[in-house]
């Protein structure tokens, strides 16, 4: 039994450590990323002419791994961009540019790197134009600057945007937007935006829009004619305004629900009833491994105390005789009480005399094995319980409640939501609330596998009957330990209460032949605490 103990625990811990792997170490989109070196920041200088043309420098400091010698640059525009021109160099020594294919749409480059590289600075220019759209009733300067399937993820990217007199003149910070929604700031000094972002993943979209009238995007060649509207926009960004609320309620709805749960769980199962002790109540033909397991363990198992007590009450009604080493067992005892059967089976699994008579070994020097006394005191032990546990003294309803709550809401139902938003990409347009949501799920995981290992009594409680029981015996035991003298059946209740040792040390209470008789258990007791599971 302890090593199943242990294992469980083991196994709680292990489930515990592959959650935070599951929840956090892959959770916010990082562990996709798999190219064999990192852009270690990316600053962007852009200027849009008076034309509708947007001209582009962009600095990208890369760090390569030890065995790759290539880096790769790619840049997919969408409808209504397209590419007039582009170039991309390093510098000298460094390395050699590689065009892979290019068109209107974007381009796809590569770079191959001298041996010695462990890192270096490629500056790309581009000159883009339909990035100004003429809508309905407004017009719209859109600019993708972190484009899907980049090459790598970037922990740092810097954004400066020049923008006509005409423009910068006629906007605030309200009409800027940015995508991801929330996670970049932005700010207008002077005749520029500048934007700032962190951790961008090569799989994320950056996009920036900035609203002006559509009287000035009249006077700009370039730019071209679609129908965006003040209403497209407005719901665009309320989407993503509600995607954002909707991700920060659920996670606050995560970390609401166990602490109503558990609050209400213990308010409604935990708190004992209140009763009224009655006189007469007190039952004093209860066996000795009830008393054990409902007074001296409430909401616990039957120990050894228990195991005692019985054998105690079997050598007062004849069945048994405790002997000074060894334990005779009467003829006839098909008629007792089968939770006595089950001790004298238990005690049968011991070394046997010619006469039939069961030898206690020592458990100190006896090389005897107790392998078989292990198994069937465990046997004895898990039904002891099970008619304990029918004695209505208790109430699991909190604890089953607790136990569906734990397996169902925080560990069956985190994977699942962890595995909908994963497959949703949700980290791709809100990498902070994903990392939160992910941190949220984590701990819902750990609880649940923790509420499924805390000791049941917590949100177990006594029957109004069951706490009246205990409290009468209760009263009683302190009756029992103020005696003077005592007779052969108070022994046995003070033995299953755990008061054996108290009972030898205290000889002026006991007899002679008692004294003995608790000696006995006592060497049972020493052999019990050899094979306790």
């Amino acid at each position: 039994m302890k090593r199943k103990f242990e294992r469980k625990y083991f196994f709680i811990i292990f489930m515990m450590v592959s959650g935070f792997f599951m929840f956090i170490a892959l959770g916010n989109g990082f562990w996709r990323e798999s190219a064999p070196y990192k852009i270690d920041s990316v600053e962007i200088n852009a200027r849009l002419s008076d034309q509708g043309d947007l001209f582009v420098e962009e600095l990208s400091i890369y760090t390569l791994s030890r065995n790759n010698r290539t880096a790769s640059k790619k840049l997919h525009l969408s409808y209504p961009s397209v590419l007039n021109s582009y170039s991309i160099e390093v510098s000298q020594g460094t390395g050699v540019v590689r065009e892979i294919s290019s068109s209107p749409g974007g381009f796809d480059a590569r770079v191959f790197l001298e041996q010695e590289v462990n890192q270096f600075v490629m500056t790309t220019e581009y000159n883009i134009s339909g990035v100004v759209e003429i809508g309905s009733d407004i017009a719209v300067f859109s600019y993708k600057f972190w484009e899907p399937n980049s090459d790598a993820m970037t922990r740092d990217i810097a954004l400066s945007i020049e923008l006509p007199e005409t423009i910068i003149s006629r906007i605030t910070e309200d009409d800027i937007s940015v995508r991801p929604y929330k996670e970049a700031s932005v700010e207008i000094v002077g005749n520029t935006v500048r934007l700032q972002m962190k951790s961008v993943l090569s799989n994320a979209s950056g996009e920036i829009k900035i609203s002006f009238p559509k009287s000035i995007a009249n006077n700009m060649a370039n730019a071209v004619s679609t129908t965006i509207s003040k209403s497209a926009i407005r719901k665009e960004h309320e989407i993503a305004m509600f995607q954002q609320a909707f991700l920060s309620a659920l996670i606050g709805f995560q970390i609401a629900v166990p602490f109503f749960v558990l609050f209400f769980t213990f308010i409604l199962f935990g708190i004992e009833p209140q009763v009224k002790s009655e006189i007469g109540y007190r039952i004093y033909d209860v066996p000795g491994y009830l008393l054990n397991a409902v007074i001296k363990n409430p909401f616990q198992e039957v120990d050894h105390d228990g195991f005692l007590a019985t054998i105690l009450e079997m050598h007062n009604s004849g069945e048994i005789t405790l002997g000074e080493n060894s334990i005779a067992v009467g003829a006839g005892n098909n008629g007792i009480p089968t939770q006595q059967q089950w001790v004298l089976q238990t005690l049968k699994s011991l070394r046997r005399n010619n006469d039939g008579s069961v030898e206690v070994p020592d458990a100190e020097n006896d090389n005897f094995s107790l392998e078989e006394f292990k198994k069937q005191y465990v046997f004895w032990q898990k039904h002891a319980m099970r008619i304990v546990k029918s004695g209505r003294f208790y109430e699991y309803l909190g604890s089953t409640v607790m136990s569906v709550f734990s397996v169902f809401y925080l560990i069956i139902w985190s994977v699942i939501l962890k595995f909908v938003f994963g497959n949703w990409q949700v980290y791709l347009s809100f990498p902070d609330e994903s990392l939160m949501i992910s941190i949220v799920l984590y701990a819902d995981w750990c609880l649940g596998w923790l509420l499924l290992v805390v000791p049941k009594r917590i949100f177990t409680r006594w029957t109004p009957s069951g706490r009246l029981f205990y409290m009468e015996w209760k009263k009683s035991e302190k009756e029992l330990l103020s005696k003077q003298s005592l007779s052969n059946d108070d022994l046995v209740k003070l033995v299953a209460l755990g008061h054996l040792q108290n009972l030898i040390a205290n000889r002026k209470r006991v007899t002679e032949q008692q004294l003995s008789l608790l000696r006995q258990l006592q060497k049972l007791e020493i052999l019990l605490n050899k094979v306790k599971p």
